[in-house]
Formats: structure tokens, sequence, C-alpha cells
């Protein structure tokens, strides 16, 4: 039997006659969905686990879209799609690739080639035993905005007279008298970051639509929020700053932004690195009220209005000899789709019996066929693992701190963390919102007088992780918290908080 006939057999039900009447409109486009359909899930689910892998490991760039089957397209939503600036930021692309390259078992024979469609030539790799051709593309034009354009713009407001939102009517007047301060160099800003401002505000001048006056509104929200406290001081994102979030991660060990989680700091008077040996030092140097001005520095976490919670894979690495404990190993991803069922039921009984002395978690297992696809299989059973692992490295009944720690490490509140505020930017451009987060401070299960609301562990057949979902209290209040444990595609377990909401 043919191709053709194989696909008209398997669908010919879905058809009034049995086959599609080419004379009939509905069956035509019954017909043609069929086949994107089927011409799509061939394509994609070929390279999908590789495009995935990229996409987890190379974030830096904005959002990516993939396409191609063995020469792979992708597309970054914040490179400019040509220029010098292009270039240089394609560049580092290709050095991130090459660098993920040498640390997983699964990829390997990294080498640049000419051609791709692209003037910078195309990445060759092999996965699993294939070759791809990776080429990289900008997306973009100068319009498009980074995390240092958002932060460095909160800088370049507080050295302004700017106290009122933007509008359309007053947009294009104001964003050209910041272009002109901002072409001498914002002041406690990078050369590199007061350009990327330069270029944004340029690209955007004549552009007064909804979205423009937004974006901009909540820079100016967050600067107006640290002017009402602390007006005539020096905001600084580099130099002093770079040297303390060094010194910080020798001392703990954390990666500097779970250590404390400023974008910049306020700074009110000298600071002396010198004598300092430990972290409870290096916290004292930082105020511990809103508005203080007893110390020489506040740390202010800015936050978009849209913002979702953090990552905390990284607290895998404090209990971990090597990052195999809980990411899969070569022996591992060529299990066969009964190798992974084995092995999800093995981690699942583990996990049940690590749980199984703490009355506050609640541990469901969905008692249905999980579905027979290795890349579903391949999610599920790391997800898992990296649960199981994380919950071994506690003692039975104190399982449910693991779980809260997570929390903790994913809003920097590890026990080691200077008292820091979250100023969170507004649309409208009115002064933003602002969250404490103490010194030391840690999250705690929620409970009233000693009664607690179990942790819900929700392990189904058909999502390819784990969902948790439980209640904590920070600063006194109750906040609803979501997280997912799933796989990235192929050797990387990863832990998001996927929602952290006030009750």
């Amino acid at each position: 039997m043919g191709i053709f006939d194989k696909f008209f057999t398997k669908f010919a039900y879905k058809f009034n006659k049995g086959y599609p009447d080419m004379n009939n409109d509905q069956d035509v486009l019954l017909l043609e969905s069929l086949i994107s359909e089927v011409v799509n899930k061939n394509i994609i689910l070929e390279n999908q686990d590789l495009i995935t892998l990229v996409k987890s490991n190379i974030t830096d760039y904005g959002d990516i879209e993939a396409s191609g089957r063995d020469t792979i397209k992708l597309i970054f939503s914040d490179i400019p799609n040509r220029g010098a600036q292009s270039d240089s930021m394609r560049r580092d692309v290709y050095d991130e690739i090459k660098a993920l390259v040498d640390k997983e078992e699964s990829l390997s024979d990294f080498k640049m080639e000419v051609g791709g469609g692209s003037s910078l030539g195309s990445a060759a790799v092999n996965f699993n035993g294939k070759k791809y051709k990776l080429v990289v593309k900008g997306a973009s034009n100068a319009s498009s905005s980074d995390t240092d354009v958002k932060e460095a713009l909160v800088s370049l407001f507080y050295v302004t007279n700017i106290d009122s939102p933007f509008n359309k009517e007053n947009y294009e007047s104001r964003v050209n008298s910041l272009i002109e301060i901002a072409e001498k160099g914002i002041p406690g800003e990078t050369s590199d970051a007061s350009q990327k401002v330069v270029a944004y505000l340029s690209a955007t001048a004549d552009d007064n639509k909804a979205s423009n006056v937004t974006f901009i509104n909540q820079p100016l929200s967050s600067a107006l929020t640290i002017k009402d406290k602390y007006p005539g001081q020096k905001l600084i994102r580099t130099g002093l700053f770079d040297e303390i979030r060094s010194m910080a991660q020798s001392l703990t060990g954390f990666p500097a932004d779970k250590w404390c989680p400023g974008d910049l700091y306020v700074q009110l008077g000298n600071v002396d690195l010198s004598g300092i040996d430990n972290i409870e030092l290096l916290n004292g140097l930082f105020n511990d009220k809103w508005g203080g001005d007893a110390k020489p520095l506040t740390a202010v976490s800015l936050k978009q209005a849209d913002a979702q919670g953090g990552k905390a894979k990284a607290l895998l690495n404090k209990y971990a000899s090597a990052k195999s404990d809980y990411n899969l190993t070569k022996d591992e991803i060529a299990f066969d789709n009964q190798g992974y069922i084995n092995g999800i039921k093995r981690l699942r009984d583990s996990i049940s019996k690590l749980v199984g002395g703490n009355s506050n978690i609640e541990y469901n297992i969905e008692d249905s066929d999980l579905k027979d696809e290795t890349r579903f299989l391949r999610g599920k059973y790391a997800a898992l693992k990296s649960i199981e692992f994380l919950f071994r490295q506690f003692p039975t009944k104190e399982v449910d701190e693991a779980i809260v720690a997570l929390v903790g490490f994913a809003l920097s509140l590890t026990n080691v963390n200077p008292t820091f505020f979250k100023v969170t930017g507004q649309k409208s451009g009115a002064p933003g919102k602002v969250d404490k987060f103490e010194k030391g401070q840690n999250v705690i299960l929620y409970n009233v007088d000693g009664d607690y609301e179990p942790i819900q562990i929700d392990d189904t057949s058909s999502f390819g992780g784990l969902k948790i979902n439980f209640k904590i209290e920070k600063g006194g209040q109750p906040y609803a918290v979501a997280i997912n444990a799933r796989n990235n595609g192929n050797t990387q377990g990863t832990l998001e908080v996927q929602k952290i909401k006030k009750i």
C-alpha cells in the first residue's frame, strides 16, 4: 500500500463520502488541515528536543522562533535583524551554542560553516548521532528593548525632572529630550547600557503607539518611587555594584542574583569593602527600612508590571556532587520507552516513601497509562529524578521544607540575603509598588495555629512533569504558590515558580 493509500485509509471516516470530494469546499479545507498537521508533526518532532535544549539554555536574547528540519533557523526577538550590533550579538549566541555543545553529552562536533543564508555562516552540531545546522538570525529592529534598556531607563529618569506619566501627546518631545541626556552618559550606568538606551529611544521617538507609552511609563514609575524616598542620591549598576556582587558570590557560594536580586543600589554614602570577610558584614551595608539612610546602600529589585516568578533549579547544585545527580545521564537519555516507564515507576515509589511520613504533603499519582511517547516519558522521568534527588537531601519529616526552600531560593530569600526592596513599575506611570524582603528572611509553609494546609503534588499521566501547589507565609502575609518541575527536552531538569500571589 502506497503512502497516499495509507493516508486516505486512515482518515477516510472523516469525509462524508469516505474520500475527499475536491468539488466540496468543506472536504478541501479538511484535507488541507490534515495534510498540514501530518507534515508539521513529522518535521517538528524529529528535532524538537534539540530546539527545546537551545531555548532552555540560551535565554538572554529574547524569545526564539525556530523553523526547519535539518537546517534549523533560530530567530531571536531581541537581536536586530542587521547591522554591527546584530553581528556582535549573533556571534555571542554562536559562542553560547559552542559552550552548550561542550557541556552536553548529547551534543558534539561543533563547527562553524559558511552559508546557511547568513553572513556569519551557520553552526554544525551533532545531536544524538545526527548532524544539524543551526542558523542564528535577528528579528527585531532598534526599537526592541532588553534588560539593560529597562533598568538603565530607571537611572535616566532618576536624573530628569519628569514627574508625570507619558501619553500620546507628550511622548515625542519627551523622548527627544531624553536622548540628549542619555547621549552624554547616564550616571551609574555603563557606556554600553547608555548607548542601548539612546538606540531604543531614537528608534521609537516618533512612534507614540500605546505599547511604547505603557512600556516607558514603567521605568518612570519605578524612578519616581525611588526618588520620592531617596532624592538627590546616586543610583549604581556598575563599578562598586559589581564589586559587591562578586564578593557576595564568593562568600555565599550562591549566584549573585540569588544572594540579592537588587538590580540597582541607591548609594547614600561612602562604602568601604576592606576587612569584610563574612556575609553578615556585607549585608550590614544595606538599609533595613524603605527610605532609611542609616546604612550607605539600599538594594532595589526592579520589576515590570507583568513580571512572573523566578527559577529555582540552581538550588540543586547546593546538594549535588555532579549535575548528573539530578540531570539525565548518557545512559538514561538512551532509554527506550519501556525503560522510562520502569524508571518512572521506581521514582514514583521512592518519592511516595520519602513523603509518606510527612503529613504536610499529598502526593497524587493519576492511575492511568502514561503516553507512549519518548519525549513525554523522558520529560516525566527527568522531572521525577530532580524532585526525588531534592527530597533525599532532607529527613522524611522535613521534606515539606525542601519544597518551601525552592520558593525561597527563587525569591532570593535564602537566609543569607540582605534586606532588599522590590519596586514594581506601573503601566500608568503612577508611582510603583514597594515590597520589602527582610534580611536573612526565609519563607515558611502557611499555617493557622499549627494547622497546615497540605502541599499538593500532582503527578498526572498527561503532563510531562509535576505540578506543586501550596501556600506560604512571607513577611507575615499568606501567598498561593505554583511550581512546575519539568525537563528542558534533554538532560536538564527545570524547577520554576509559575505563580506567587498574595491571598
